[in-house]
């Protein structure tokens, strides 16, 4: 099989899976429908590309058995990778920051060293953890609220149980916080922030548990930026 053949063969693929995986059209337009949808916004223009490549391979009659043109190689794995993704989607235990590499803390750490943390490593969110289990976060938010609402300042010996009232998920007017299963697909995922930003919402993180239970130990955490990177 020649390249050619290959990108076709491919290509025909793409198309299958669009129409028994996203329910699109079977009318040939399987992947310019393909194209609209979120996922797959990173690599649109590649496909309109790929698009009329086929096109021109498929509608333009070969001249002494050759074709006008040839696929190149990042075609033909662009092809391969988007029908990999498509069979066996990204999931939550794909994307998310293990607890080993998370900084959270629990009610009785000090507040000021967490805050040292966060500012060294650029971080804007802490989980609050009890037993392994989320029961609120800290953020730069969290801290401005304490201050505003409570006039009161952060010392070296103020432990988190100090400002509880402020930590729990429900407490924080600017942002929101959802749950996800590990084995969430990496679409949905996506769609949770994609929708919160619609109805003027900001999720300011997504915790990771075995079925998405609040109750349930944490496994991880996802922010928009990890959901980003993690898109073709």
């Amino acid at each position: 099989m020649d390249k050619c053949e290959e990108f076709l063969d491919l290509y025909k693929q793409l198309e299958e899976l669009a129409v028994n995986e996203f329910a699109v059209k079977g009318d040939g337009t399987a992947v310019s429908q393909l194209q609209r949808m979120p996922e797959f916004k990173n690599i649109r223009s590649e496909l309109d590309y790929i698009r009329d490549v086929r096109n021109l391979l498929t509608h333009r009659p070969r001249i002494d058995d050759d074709y006008a043109v040839e696929p190149t190689d990042a075609m033909i794995d662009l092809l391969k990778e988007t029908i990999q993704r498509i069979q066996k989607p990204l999931t939550a235990s794909d994307i998310y920051v293990p607890m080993g590499e998370v900084l959270y803390a629990g009610m009785e750490t000090k507040v000021f060293s967490v805050m040292t943390s966060m500012f060294k490593k650029a971080y804007t969110h802490v989980p609050i953890l009890d037993n392994s289990k989320v029961v609120g976060v800290f953020s730069d938010n969290t801290l401005m609220n304490y201050i505003l609402y409570g006039n009161l300042i952060i010392t070296n010996e103020t432990r988190f149980s100090d400002i509880e009232e402020y930590l729990p998920l429900g407490a924080h007017p600017a942002e929101t916080y959802r749950f996800v299963a590990r084995n969430e697909t990496l679409s949905n995922i996506s769609d949770i922030f994609d929708e919160a930003l619609k109805q003027s919402d900001r999720v300011g993180m997504v915790f990771v548990t075995e079925h998405g239970k609040s109750e349930e130990k944490l496994l991880g955490i996802i922010t928009a930026w990890d959901v980003a990177a993690a898109q073709f």
